[in-house]
């Protein structure tokens, strides 16, 4: 398997999380996959050796040194979210969340924005796949109303994306958020979001502030992050948009167990 290149970079959100939640963000380097995956792929799905991918994920479980069992997700950019109370095999959905300790949730991603989430008594995490097709279809809303815990008292932490500055969009996903606004306010607040493009009837779209104001509109004040992009960023982070064949980074939260 050769020895991994590059060094390991791992990502901590920069929110006020309490001490017993942890979260991360893994970065390309540090890895065994090459070619198009270097180094550090954690998705199966994307063509890269499974072998190398195993290796990827036990590099990255021994960095971080927890006593916790891990929860993939198959991601098919829908609204549906599950709760977990024991890690298992990958669960078909956009959102997990969870109130056990020992449980690492993870989200691929190499362009949709990964949202963190957590109470402010660390005793629920969530975590939640999000590119424009789930966003406008509920994924925040209804993987947030699941949760235990009330809005006003989750933090919230909107990881590596593509940004407005490489996204680009057509008229129909502009819309499909439009149609979706559920004031005046906040249809103008999302049209805003969305900065017409070079190309005619093509627009800039801005994830992160789609995020901000879909996740203001249910209670939620304290949100932080949404300013690193991925593609971007090619020497830390996958981006299909600018690459088509490439690897995912993996984005993990969970309550660490007692002691």
């Amino acid at each position: 398997m050769g020895r991994p290149m590059g060094k390991l970079e791992l990502l901590r959100p920069n929110w006020p999380a309490p001490d017993n939640i942890f979260a991360t963000v893994t970065t390309r380097g540090g890895g065994c996959s090459t070619g198009a995956y270097a180094s550090l792929n954690m998705a199966m799905h994307v063509g890269d050796e499974e072998i190398r991918v195993q290796r990827n994920r036990e590099i990255v479980a021994a960095e971080l040194d927890l006593k916790a069992d891990f929860q993939w997700l198959r991601q098919v950019h829908g609204n549906k979210s599950a709760i977990v109370h024991a890690a298992g095999a990958e669960l078909e959905a956009d959102g997990l969340y969870t109130r056990a300790p020992g449980i690492v949730l993870c989200v691929l991603t190499a362009d949709c924005l990964p949202i963190f989430a957590c109470s402010r008594t660390g005793d629920e995490a969530g975590l939640i796949h999000a590119g424009w097709r789930g966003m406008s279809a509920g994924i925040i809303e209804n993987t947030l109303a699941a949760m235990r815990t009330s809005p006003a008292d989750l933090l919230i932490w909107l990881g590596p994306a593509i940004l407005a500055c490489h996204y680009e969009v057509g008229e129909d996903v502009r819309e499909a958020f439009l149609d979706i606004a559920a004031t005046p306010a906040q249809r103008e607040s999302l049209a805003r979001a969305f900065q017409p493009a070079d190309a005619a009837g093509k627009f800039h779209a801005d994830l992160a502030r789609i995020a901000k104001i879909k996740l203001q509109a249910i209670g939620v004040a304290s949100i932080s992050g949404g300013t690193l992009c991925a593609h971007c960023d090619a020497e830390r982070f996958f981006s299909h948009r600018r690459d088509r064949v490439c690897g995912r980074m993996a984005n993990m939260i969970g309550i660490r167990p007692p002691g």
